[in-house]
Order: structure tokens, then C-alpha cells, then sequence
């Protein structure tokens, strides 16, 4: 990780391979930085071997489905405000903000499907933003199916572990924007859909100008999202091309409450 600039309001997803290799630079995360003035917390399982070892670096060191969630299963609400009353405590206690290692195993006792933790991350990303957090998610492979990782993913706009970029991204953007690029085909347009259900109805708007490909299947889950939820969608800065093959689809008629702004 220390080819990235992880400072404040950074979201990081690192697909983790090797237990040591994660032990040892999750406590190189933990420490770098500290001109950030920001308090080290480190996630994971209760009881694991890699929470254990990173107690003496971390400021706190907790299983978030017991910290957060009293032992239930995956709640956005509960994990987001528990972040908020640990990001004001540490303010108060003259730090910066929060600087969070988090081992995802933890998610296997909470019951979360990987459509649920999409929108989870995706969410996330904003939150970090707005706490001026820095954040790194790690999902070890033996722990998660692949689809779920390239899932997992495309919420985040940073990545460690991987040679090669999701096949798309959707992402915070200002001003409760989101910013959607890469390539969506049928495969990922059903991660798309996961990340799509977690964000807020109207307005919904998503800057595309990054978005290089984006096929039927990709279109039809925008339209559906759109049309099931009611809500109107605003796709700013796209292609003309992407305008034109969402009219020849028929997607205009089928879904009018999503506008295209064409660049």
C-alpha cells in the first residue's frame, strides 16, 4: 500500500493473498502517516489471529458486528452511525479523525449477501468523505468468491492487490453526485444493480464521462432502477453514442425519468 497517497478521505478495497503479507502491512498502515494526527482503529473478526496482532498498533481494535451491531447482521444505519460517534470521539480526543484498517472477514458472521455489502461499500464511500476518513477494506480471496471481490470492488476508487482495474466503477462524487466509469456489459451489470439499490431516490444523478462501454444489459438495470424506484436519473456528460443506442433500445420510452446530458 505505500505506493498510494493515503491521506484523508482515501477508500481503499486490497484483495488480500498471503495472511503474513496482511498482518505485517496493515501495521505499516496503521503507523505511516502520522502527521495525519488520525486515530488507528483496526477491524476484523473476533478472536482472529490478525486482530490479535494488531492491538499494540491500533488505537482500537474491534469485531464491528459486536462493536456496532450487538451481534446481528449487516446494517448500513447501525455501522454508519457507530463510524460517526467513533469519528467525534476521536476528535475529541484531539486526533484528526479515523484511520480504519479493516479485516472484512468479519462479514462472514454477519449474514451479508454480496449485494448487500455492494451497497454497504458504496455508501461507505461517501461517509469516508464526508468524515475526511481513511479507510482500507481488505478481502482475503480464500474468504469471498471471485464475482463477489470484482463486486467489492467496484465500489471503492482506489485498489491494492489486483494488477488489473475493476471492469467498471461507480463511486462518491460532490455534492451527492456519483460517478460511474469503465466498462459495464451483462456480467457487471449485476453488480451494477447491487450498487444502484443502496443509492438514495431523487434526485439520482451520475457523471458517465468516464464511462467507456456500457451494453444492453448495463442500460436495462439504469432503466429499471429508474422506473421500479420512481425516481428520476440524470446520466451527465455522456457520450453522444451512449445517448443514441439508449433511444434505439427503446430505454427512452421505457424509462422517461432518466435524462441524458450529452457532452
Amino acid at each position: 500500500m505505500g505506493q498510494l497517497d493515503l491521506g484523508r478521505g482515501r477508500h481503499v478495497c486490497w484483495v488480500v493473498d498471503d495472511d503474513s503479507v496482511y498482518d505485517q502491512r496493515a501495521a505499516a498502515f496503521l503507523c505511516a502517516r502520522r502527521d495525519l494526527e488520525q486515530k488507528r482503529v483496526a477491524f476484523g473478526r473476533d478472536g482472529s489471529r490478525s486482530l490479535q496482532m494488531l492491538e499494540r498498533d491500533a488505537d482500537l481494535a474491534a469485531d464491528p458486528r459486536l462493536a456496532f451491531l450487538d451481534g446481528g447482521t449487516l446494517d448500513a444505519e447501525r455501522m454508519f452511525a457507530g463510524f460517526r460517534r467513533h469519528s467525534a470521539l476521536a476528535r475529541a480526543e484531539g486526533h484528526t479523525g479515523l484511520r480504519v484498517v479493516a479485516d472484512m472477514d468479519w462479514l462472514l458472521a454477519a449474514e451479508a449477501t454480496p449485494e448487500t455489502v455492494i451497497g454497504f461499500e458504496l455508501l461507505l464511500d461517501r461517509l469516508i468523505v464526508e468524515l475526511d476518513a481513511t479507510v482500507v477494506c481488505a478481502y482475503r480471496r480464500r474468504s469471498f468468491e471471485p464475482r463477489a471481490i470484482s463486486g467489492f470492488r467496484s465500489v471503492h476508487p482506489l485498489h491494492v492487490g489486483c494488477e488489473e482495474p475493476p471492469a467498471f466503477s461507480i463511486v462518491a462524487a460532490p455534492e451527492g453526485t456519483w460517478r460511474l466509469f469503465g466498462e459495464v456489459d451483462a456480467p457487471a451489470a449485476l453488480n451494477l444493480a447491487a450498487a444502484l439499490s443502496a443509492v438514495p431516490d431523487s434526485p439520482c444523478v451520475i457523471d458517465v464521462s468516464g464511462l467507456e462501454f456500457i451494453d444492453v444489459a448495463g442500460m436495462r438495470t439504469i432503466a429499471e432502477h429508474a422506473r421500479t424506484r420512481g425516481c428520476a436519473v440524470e446520466l451527465r456528460h455522456a457520450r453522444a453514442s451512449v445517448a443514441r443506442y439508449w433511444r434505439l433500445s427503446g430505454f427512452d420510452e421505457y424509462a422517461p425519468t432518466v435524462r441524458i446530458d450529452v457532452r
